[in-house]
């Protein structure tokens, strides 16, 4: 996605997002694309205008909750619904290119930028994977044995082309855990887990979810009580999970359904990595549902707080498993967080206990996912120790 902020800086953009008092329009350009399904353009257009204006506010740092269009030149008959954290006051298409069943438009939005919390600009750190099926009996129509893997990639990929505020770090496809038919065991392993994939994958979140339902039954219609016609329908309902890793809490549990034609012979096999499954109605709405749920991870993530892990010392430095791609510069300000763990009574380790010391360290270099810091007394960095957090702190530039 190619995008570009126009006659503002980025500076002044992190200030007006960083404050829920601060109100200003801003003009953003930028492009987005979508595949032609069946010849229709006129759906592919909104499609892709959707995808340049939502990655026009992930760009701009927004969360996504609501959005009202002016009709404008040559969209004064379309109507668009997205949901966003500032509101598109006016848009206009610059241009369209069809090539090879794809559509591209780059489109200009006059966008006045509302936050209703005080973040801290730091892009946030994500291992995605694995979603599992549920029951594997019912990937036998259709042979979408593989389709879990592949809808586990799509988010992965959706991720790195939509939400700028997501450093989507890790994928895994494989199964971390058994499947169970009782729907809570999954999220509690992945919570025992989520401590060792977070050091191990250098992350702060974990995402991964199941695919409950891909169930059919026939629909049908009838005159006077006789049938006349019957169409195959199909379930898809997925459960998404996301665990602050750090905090091991689960901070976002969200299900999506939805119920599409399968309009194919019973015995017709696909390759789940092929356009032909993913031009289906079935394959679209699942994802449409894709699409909903970086939006919606994205939207949980925005308020949450940068917590990162230290990861090395020497010479009264730290290292810390964040950098320039998440947003971090030479000078930033860090509070040192302690980890504690204690024993229970049934002498398991408990924890982590957060414990906030009055210690701050300054950003002395950066590189791409790493930061070097110290704090202005040695004597602070004693008993600093690998694995302790860091979490930014927020200036107050008014």
């Amino acid at each position: 996605m190619l995008l570009s902020i126009k006659s503002h800086s980025i500076k002044t953009l992190c200030i007006l997002m960083l404050f829920s008092c601060s109100v200003q329009a801003v003009w953003f350009e930028g492009e987005g694309k979508a595949p032609i399904y069946k010849g229709n353009i006129e759906q592919a257009r909104k499609l892709a205008i959707q995808d340049a204006l939502l990655s026009l506010m992930y760009q701009g740092g927004a969360s996504v909750r609501s959005l009202q269009i002016v009709q404008s030149g040559v969209l004064e008959a379309q109507q668009l619904t997205v949901r966003t954290n500032g509101e598109i006051h006016d848009m206009r298409l610059l241009a369209e290119t069809i090539k090879k069943k794809e559509i591209l438009v780059t489109v200009s939005a006059d966008i006045y930028l509302l936050s209703n919390c005080q973040r801290d600009g730091y892009s946030k750190t994500l291992f995605v994977g694995p979603i599992q099926l549920e029951n594997r009996q019912q990937a036998q129509l259709g042979g979408l044995y593989a389709l879990d893997e592949e809808i586990t990639e799509r988010i992965f990929n959706r991720f790195h082309d939509r939400a700028y505020q997501i450093d989507t770090r890790y994928l895994m496809t494989r199964p971390l855990t058994s499947n169970s038919t009782r729907y809570y065991d999954i999220e509690s392993k992945m919570l025992n887990l989520s401590r060792d994939l977070a050091t191990q994958y250098d992350v702060q979140y974990i995402l991964f979810g199941r695919i409950e339902d891909m169930s059919f039954y026939k629909e049908t219609s009838s005159i006077l009580g006789i049938e006349t016609s019957s169409t195959r329908m199909r379930n898809y309902r997925l459960q998404i999970y996301v665990i602050d890793a750090i905090n091991k809490e689960t901070i976002f549990r969200r299900s999506y359904s939805v119920v599409s034609p399968w309009d194919f012979q019973f015995t017709r096999q696909f390759d789940v990595k092929t356009n032909l499954f993913w031009s289906s109605e079935y394959g679209q709405s699942i994802n449409d549902i894709n699409t909903q749920v970086v939006q919606d991870v994205n939207d949980a993530l925005y308020c949450e707080a940068t917590l990162s892990s230290i990861v090395a010392t020497y010479d009264n430095k730290v290292v810390i498993n964040i950098g320039a791609k998440n947003g971090v510069r030479r000078g930033d300000k860090f509070q040192l967080i302690r980890q504690r763990y204690v024993l229970h009574q049934d002498g398991l380790s408990q924890g982590p206990l957060l414990k906030r010391e009055d210690i701050t360290l300054s950003v002395l270099s950066v590189q791409s996912d790493r930061a070097i810091l110290s704090t202005k007394n040695v004597s602070d960095m004693a008993n600093v120790q690998i694995r302790d957090i860091v979490t930014p702190i927020i200036k107050d530039d008014f």
